[in-house]
This record gives C-alpha cells, structure tokens and sequence, in this order.
C-alpha cells in the first residue's frame, strides 16, 4: 500500500520545490517490510503504535497532501528539500535498528502482575495535601490552567501582557503533582465499599474531569495527562477493558476538537475544525518534511561551526531545568534559530523544533540521527520498566517518559530533556523510596 501511494505521488507531484517527497511513503514501505520478522514482538508495545501512527502521518499523510493544492504557510520554497527527505529516511534506518536491538532478547515482554493501589496512610495523605497546597498557593501558575471551553481567556491575559512569571520548578512539577492526586482518588474510591462497576465509572469520572483542564493552550497537555490514567485504570479494572477504552476514547475525540475550536477561534472568524488537517497544520504538529527543510535552511544560514555545537547542545538541553538553565544561552538554542528563520527577529519560540533538527546543530549533518536512534531504545525500556513496578505512581512516571521519548518529533527537545531529568533525578528516587517506605509498613 505505502509503494502503491509513493508511485501515485510520483506521478502526481507538481510542487517544484518538493518533487521528491514521493519518496517518504515508498521509504516506510521498506521499513514496513524489514521489520515484519520482528512485528510479533513490536506489536504488544503501546509505545510502537504511537510511533507507527505518527510515521503514517508523516510519511504518507503529509506527503500525499502535497499533491492535493493544499499549501504551506512556511518552507514553501527551498533549495535543501532533497536533504530533507534525506534525513527523514536515515531516521527511518535508525529507528528499524532500535526496534531489532529492543527485540533481541529471547525473552518475551515482561507482564504485568496487579497494580496495588496507594495506602492510604499518613506518607501518602500527607503527599496529596501538601500538592494541593502547592498548586494552590501558585497562583501565578494557577492563571496558565483554564478548563478546554476557556482557552480564550488565558489567551487574553498573554495578549495583554498581564500573565506573571511563572515558576519553572512548579511548571515540571505539575504534571506529577496532577497525577498523584488523582491517583489518591482513585485509591479512595477504591476504599468505599460499592460495586466494582460503580469505583471504575467514579474513576472514569475523575480521568474525564481531569482531562478538561489544559496547560495554557497545549492540546499534548490533554494526552499527556491522561494516557498514563487509563492504562492505569485498565490495569486496576482488566474485566472492563473495552469499557474503559470505548468511554475514554469517546469524550478525549470530543475533548480535543472542544479545545482545537477555542485554540483556533476569535472574536473575528470561527475556527474551522478540518483546519488542523491541513498541510501546515500536520506538518507543524508532527514535524514533517517542510520542517526538516526548514530546518537546514536555518543551520546552513547560521553557519554553525564545529566549536559552536557544544554551546547549542547545552543551551536546548539546559534551557528548562531549573537552575542548570542558568548555563543556556539565547544565542546559542535552536528554537529560537528555527522559529527566526520562519518569522523573523520578531517572533520566536513558536514551532516545535523536530528532534533531528536538534541533532543537526548539536551533532552535525553526519550525526544528527542519534536523538532519534537513543530515544527510540529509551522508550521501549522504559515502558519495560513500567511493567516490572507495583507502584502506580512509578508506572504512571515510567509511562510519561515512554510516552515522551515515543513522541519526540512533537516536543522540543529542551521540554524532553526537562522531563527526562526531572523524572530520572527527582521524582522516580523520590516516589522508589516511599513505595519501599509504604511495603515496609
């Protein structure tokens, strides 16, 4: 099917400055066929899913829209289109190296026994109060939650200036702060003593009103949060699996076209829900070929010199930790070069950078497939190591690094590398000592 679709495209193809896009699709054909040997294995990872549906869009989707008059707002004219392409099917060679070396071992996928819920003793109730009490006593970061019908007032407040600075640490913290007080929840409706039926529809509850608060305008937020939840719930309810999956799934697709329409309304036009299918729109969000161009253009501009890679590596990398960010540098960070190059000097910080545009200006044009190849093992390890834990505040952090390593191409990398770190650095020891704390009890 993926030959079948390069070949129309090729026959297709009337955009001058990207003549050889046909090529994507006929690229993951290969790829398609080179890991059926292993696709056994592959199959029972969540993580490979996400990843496979992020390649169709990306090597089949956005290629074939190409032919459809559909136009991009940027990249639309470039000479680097071939390098482009280039790059987008080195990382494919990268990624089925991955996938072979995560599936060496004879041994099958580690399965997961039953998930114990949190105690609900004094370590665990202290730790829900006292994240309550931070987040609420954070009011300046209070301002960036809004509920999914209400992005248009956080969208004022940026406009006009009034949002105030808000904490990086909080920022990171968030997440796993949001994610534990759910937890507990659902710990407590464990407790009371109703039908197993009536726990999982409180629980359900509780995912889809957690769902409905976004981080500023960040659509990934929605998922980001509540993924890790769901598995969490199957586990802790495996008799009602496709229920919990044909509820959730449900409202999320609601969910997320309620927060694109407010994302993309204002008070002069109405937002048009088939605009985030457009050419730009995909190629934005999932980091297609158009971006990859982009991208060379940029670091050819720039002129990034052999010396100057170890001063952008650790600005992206450094940029969002707290108090290492102290040693990133504006000059020296790929988002800005990135987005500059699309807007100008005025505007900045807007597109995502895709991660192996990261590696152009940290490891050259030779290397610039190693964040791809290393995050592509990192996340089938780590959702490895969510299965081997009885802790659901391990899975569910073990989960989000998977989740994060998996969807790379949609995140920048110094977002990545702030969740890597604060998760393997803080949280992960932190939350392994009270779980050996409460087992102990």
């Amino acid at each position: 099917m993926f030959f079948s679709i390069g070949f129309f495209i090729y026959g297709k193809i009337s955009n001058t400055s990207y003549q050889d896009v046909y090529f994507l699709p006929i690229g993951l054909g290969f790829f398609t066929l080179f890991i059926s040997n292993i696709f056994v294995k592959l199959k029972s990872y969540f993580i490979f899913w996400i990843i496979t549906i992020q390649q169709i869009v990306r090597y089949v989707v956005i290629p074939f829209l190409f032919i459809t008059g559909d136009k991009l707002k940027f990249g639309s004219t470039t000479v680097n289109e071939a390098y482009a392409v280039a790059m987008m099917l080195i990382e494919l060679l990268f990624i089925l190296i991955a996938y072979h070396i995560c599936t060496l071992s004879k041994e099958p996928k580690p399965q997961k026994g039953k998930l114990d819920f949190l105690p609900l003793n004094t370590v665990s109730t202290g730790l829900f109060f006292l994240f309550i009490l931070i987040i609420a006593t954070n009011r300046s970061f209070l301002h960036k939650l809004s509920f999914v019908w209400d992005i248009a007032t956080y969208l004022k407040l940026k406009i006009s200036g009034d949002l105030e600075s808000v904490s990086p640490l909080v920022s990171i913290m968030f997440p796993v702060m949001r994610a534990y007080i759910v937890l507990y929840i659902f710990s407590l409706i464990n407790s009371f003593k109703i039908k197993q039926g009536t726990k999982l529809m409180l629980s359900i509850l509780i995912v889809l009103i957690n769902a409905t608060i976004i981080i500023g305008i960040s659509r990934f937020s929605i998922v980001y949060a509540s993924f890790p939840l769901i598995l969490l719930l199957i586990y802790f309810y495996p008799v009602y699996r496709r229920k919990i999956v044909t509820y959730t799934s449900s409202f999320f697709v609601l969910i997320l076209l309620v927060a694109s329409l407010a994302k993309f309304s204002s008070n002069a036009k109405s937002a048009d829900v088939g605009g985030f299918f457009k050419l730009y729109q995909l190629n934005a969000y999932f980091g297609g070929v158009a971006n990859y161009a982009i991208g060379f253009d940029s670091y050819q501009k720039n002129q990034v010199n052999p010396f100057d890679k170890y001063y952008y590596f650790i600005s992206d990398i450094t940029q969002n930790i707290p108090v290492l960010s102290k040693f990133s540098n504006d000059n020296y960070k790929t988002n800005i070069k990135f987005n500059n190059h699309i807007y100008g000097a005025g505007r900045s910080r807007d597109q995502i950078v895709p991660v192996s545009v990261a590696g152009l200006y940290h490891f050259s044009m030779y290397f610039f497939y190693i964040y791809i190849f290393v995050l592509s093992i990192l996340a089938f390890k780590f959702e490895t190591k969510a299965y081997t834990t009885n802790s659901p505040v391990l899975f569910f952090l073990y989960i989000i690094l998977a989740f994060g390593c998996a969807t790379s191409m949609m995140i920048n990398i110094g977002s990545l590398s702030a969740t890597l770190f604060i998760n393997l650095v803080v949280f992960i020891p932190f939350f392994t000592m009270i779980n050996k704390l409460n087992l102990a009890k």
